[in-house]
């Protein structure tokens, strides 16, 4: 079996990130980096042993699902063992300050973590990675009383979290949310239901709901709504009326819980600022994103390790089908979008860990000049246009690659990978959700469309080129020139875009598979300068997506509104 600590995150750890600067801001002059980096290591170490372990346990305990019993939410053994395994291990809740009990990983890590989880078993990342998400939005926006009653629970295991956001009437559009907030005599109580609640059975629930002196007005809006912290326990002990229904049955991610929760005039307490609860919850929704597309990798790369042993294992016409030259190009094709779908999550990773060690440094350092803080800020700014942008198009594609690798891997097995009991068919149940929940591929990439309006792109093409110049090998100078063309065709394409709303709406899946295109290929010849032995990986990745960029960009230019017309002629045919 493959190492869990594979040699492209190790490839970050040692070259690619500079932890020294990062621990140095981080934690100032008397920061040990030596001791730093060896503690991520360990951590990381520890993490891949722990999940090699759990995996033949947690693919044997697939089917069986998560169960509800007297109004509680039972997990199946191998999600409760799982768990117990990271709760030792302090993996849990990651993210949250030492000054609580947590290890404040940086993103980068973290988000390797619930890599290697997913990979052992995806029910239980969603467990942990939402516990995880909830821990880290509480530190950032409740206040100190219930930071310090709640975050050391949620690092020792003793809590759980969930995300309470859908409705019947309120999917992708929040909006919509009717879930009442009331506040009497000084207090907050939640009255509404919620749907497709994951880990719903959760101790702590993060809730959004409209406040109902503002209701009727704010009513189709995100204005008006509220971010609130739900417990099922209040802190006199008694039971909150925070009501789990009833479990879905789903195609994959069977031990994960998704529950309808009914709340009914349950106690709750506002983090956050009254009325601004939707862009607190953006924090969480973004983070899981990122969590999201770490899933997606980890369910792929545990695919890709499938398909290979058994092209390896598995003999036909006298040799390993391995060994035919179209399954050696299946293989490869899964690999790249593996290897790329991890280099841009990577680099949006590196970019939040730069910005928060340069916040950091700001907020301990009162002595840094004027120019200085402006400087720092500037850097600041330029990493959020890149991260707004880049962690859309890093879930899309994460989760897009997992869905075809892990369709691709059953491919690779023929029948068997059709058998209810294959491991590859397993991956691919699980992996299709990632494609949908927090925010389906279609919203993904028209979250990055809006970001490309805002002008984020002049940014992200300038660190580009920027890198893409400085590279020193001929070899991939070559290769950094046809990647230089291609920004400048998608800058030639955009400008289709500007004059209709709606067509750039339809080309909004174009214009994000060209962006990552790019940025990809820059990351994956960064990589391969410090590892000659990836040039492979990137060629590949250039000379087959510049390609479809082309392509991608001549379709852009050369159409127009009307083809809106036509998608719904072709509609009508069925209506």
């Amino acid at each position: 079996m493959p190492a869990y600590l594979h040699d492209s995150v190790l490839l970050y750890l040692e070259k690619l990130i500079d932890w020294d600067d990062f621990f140095a801001r981080r934690k100032g002059d008397g920061a040990d980096v030596v001791a730093e980096r060896a503690a991520l290591r360990t951590l990381l170490e520890t993490c891949a042993d722990i999940c090699t372990k759990l995996e033949p346990e947690a693919r044997d305990g697939w089917f069986e699902a998560a169960r509800l019993e007297n109004g509680e939410v039972v997990h199946p053994p191998h999600v409760r063992h799982g768990y117990e395994q990271l709760r030792e291990a302090g993996l849990v809740s990651v993210g949250v300050k030492e000054k609580f009990g947590g290890f404040e990983l940086p993103s980068f890590i973290a988000n390797v973590v619930i890599q290697m989880v997913a990979r052992a078993d995806a029910s239980l990342m969603t467990v942990m990675g939402l516990q995880a998400g909830v821990a880290e939005d509480i530190q950032k926006y409740a206040p100190e009383e219930l930071q310090a009653k709640y975050l050391p629970r949620f690092v020792a295991g003793e809590v759980q979290g969930a995300m309470d956001l859908t409705e019947p009437q309120a999917g992708s559009d929040l909006g919509g949310i009717l879930t009442r907030a009331v506040d009497e005599n000084g207090r907050s109580y939640l009255d509404g239901q919620k749907i497709f609640i994951t880990n719903g059975g959760a101790e702590i629930h993060l809730v959004l709901a409209r406040d109902a002196d503002t209701f009727e007005q704010s009513k189709g809006t995100t204005k008006g709504l509220s971010l609130f912290l739900c417990p099922r326990t209040l802190p006199d002990g008694t039971k909150n009326k925070v009501i789990v229904e009833r479990l879905e049955h789903k195609m994959g991610l069977h031990g994960s819980p998704t529950a309808v929760i009914r709340f009914e005039h349950a106690e709750a307490w506002r983090i956050g600022q009254k009325a601004e609860g939707f862009k607190a919850m953006l924090d969480l929704m973004n983070n899981a994103r990122l969590g999201v597309a770490a899933q997606g990798i980890g369910i792929a790369e545990a695919a890709v390790e499938e398909a290979v042993r058994y092209s390896r294992e598995r003999k036909q016409f006298g040799m390993p089908i391995g060994d035919q030259p179209l399954m050696k190009n299946v293989l490869s094709r899964m690999i790249v979008a593996l290897e790329g779908s991890r280099a841009l999550l990577y680099r949006v990773a590196a970019l939040i860990d730069h910005s928060n060690a340069l916040r950091a440094t700001l907020e301990r350092d009162k002595a840094v000049s004027a120019s200085e803080r402006g400087e720092l800020e500037k850097v600041i700014e330029r990493n959020q246009i890149q991260i707004r942008l880049f962690t859309p198009l890093a879930k899309f594609l994460a989760t897009e690659s997992c869905d075809e690798i892990t369709r691709a891997a059953i491919q690779v097995h023929g029948g068997i990978g059709f058998m209810a009991e294959s491991e590859v068919g397993k991956l691919h149940l699980d992996g299709i959700i990632t494609t949908i929940y927090e925010g389906t591929s279609e919203i993904q990439v028209s979250f990055a469309l809006k970001e490309i309006g805002k002008g984020a792109l002049g940014v992200v093409f300038e660190e580009l080129r920027k890198e893409l110049g400085a590279l020193q090998s001929p070899v991939l100078k070559t290769f950094a020139g046809r990647v230089l063309a291609g920004i400048e065709r998608i800058e030639q394409s955009s400008h289709a875009l500007l004059s209709d709303f709606g067509y750039a709406l339809l080309s909004a899946r174009a214009v994000a598979e060209m962006v990552i295109a790019v940025i990809v290929a820059s990351e994956l010849l960064r990589q391969a300068e410090h590892a000659p032995d990836r040039i492979e990986l990137a060629a590949r990745w250039i000379h087959v997506k510049m390609l479809e960029l082309e392509s991608q960009a001549r379709r852009v230019i050369e159409g127009d509104a009307g083809r809106i017309e036509r998608c719904e002629k072709i509609v009508r045919l069925w209506a």
